[in-house]
């Protein structure tokens, strides 16, 4: 799903009579680049929770029988998915306010969208490795390397979310020119 597209439709007819102020299009453009990737974001995030949801319900049953001996390393990768939302909910916009000297451009904006539209198709990753666990559990075989598979998919996941501070560095330390539009 495209959330460019969402929040330009929402926009009302006030909003889109204002866009035409010279100067003011570009402003609103980045302003709904931010909010779509904002959006984005959230429902990542959202995912993830879900996923964590599922996942404190497999540690649960983990209590009893052969699945016990995994409940550390579960609850473990119970804790870098939490720490993966953390970064999810807590992650820059690529804002530059109006009287900075660092100035973002819309391809910069476009490019942290993408990175996390990508972060969301990872994300669905989890699906087939937390659905691994819970055969384990039910076959009680095979528990300890489901689990690491699936906390190897977790621990994958939080290397490449760490990358996309990376890219919000370099995004506006490329930018720095007085002259461009805000």
């Amino acid at each position: 799903m495209d959330f460019n597209e969402t929040v330009e439709n929402a926009m009302s007819g006030f909003e889109k009579l204002v866009k035409k102020i010279p100067g003011y299009k570009g402003y609103k453009e980045k302003e709904q680049r931010r909010e779509a990737d904002a959006i984005l974001r959230e429902q990542l995030a959202r995912r993830c929770e879900t996923y964590w949801a599922t996942m404190n319900d497999l540690k649960s049953q983990m209590l009893l029988g052969p699945a016990m001996s995994q409940l550390d390393d579960m609850g473990r990768a119970s804790r870098k998915l939490q720490t993966l939302i953390d970064k999810i909910k807590g992650a820059a916009q690529g804002y530059a306010g109006f009287f900075d000297a660092v100035k973002v451009k819309e391809e910069q904006l476009d490019a942290l969208y993408e990175f996390d539209a990508q972060m969301m198709e990872q994300v669905d990753a989890l699906e087939a490795d937390i659905a691994g666990v819970q055969s384990a559990i039910d076959a009680g075989d095979g528990i300890p390397q489901a689990v690491r598979a699936l906390e190897k998919t977790i621990g994958a996941l939080l290397t490449t979310f760490d990358t996309r501070g990376e890219a919000v560095l370099n995004a506006v330390s490329e930018s720095t020119d007085f002259t461009d539009e805000f």
